[in-house]
């Protein structure tokens, strides 16, 4: 996982997505606008055109701030927040992955089951992956770097 790369996709996407919905926010405001004071005879008729795109808008906006840009702007929180928050370095086994995708602080990711090592104690925990498969065997010892939750480097130990 590549956080630089990450973080600049997340910027961009979040940017693109911000600017879209201003474009299309302008666009609404305008025709409504014009609708109603270019009416002539046609008042009602404009009035009930103008009415029927804003709601159109209105649920448009609900659903583009409930879904799309939710996911994106939790990524790129994710990612912002990386830069200085707290990161786990951790000796670990690992155990499994399981192939099944789940939304957690921001990213979609893959749950993966390992076992902590703390001097003689051993904790098992759940972290997440953003890769499919990471390519590990059950029993591997590795190095890892998690940050709320998220694996983000991983060496294996020879």
């Amino acid at each position: 996982m590549d956080v630089s790369k990450g973080y600049q996709a997340a910027k961009k996407s979040l940017f693109r997505l911000s600017l879209l919905f201003s474009l299309l926010f302008s666009a609404v405001l305008i025709a409504d606008v014009l609708l109603v004071v270019l009416a002539n005879e046609n008042y009602l008729v404009n009035l009930i055109i103008s009415i029927i795109i804003t709601i159109s808008f209105t649920w448009f906006a609900i659903y583009f701030f409930y879904n799309i840009y939710d996911d994106v702007y939790g990524e790129y929180r994710f990612y912002k927040g990386y830069e200085s928050g707290l990161k786990e370095n951790d000796e670990v086994i690992f155990k499994e992955q399981i192939n099944e995708l789940t939304y957690i602080n921001g990213l979609y990711a893959y749950p993966v089951h390992i076992t902590v090592i703390n001097g003689l104690e051993k904790v098992d925990k759940v972290i997440y992956t953003v890769n499919k498969d990471l390519g590990y065997q059950d029993g591997d010892k590795l190095s890892t770097v998690t940050y709320s939750r998220i694996l983000v480097k991983a060496e294996r130990h020879l």
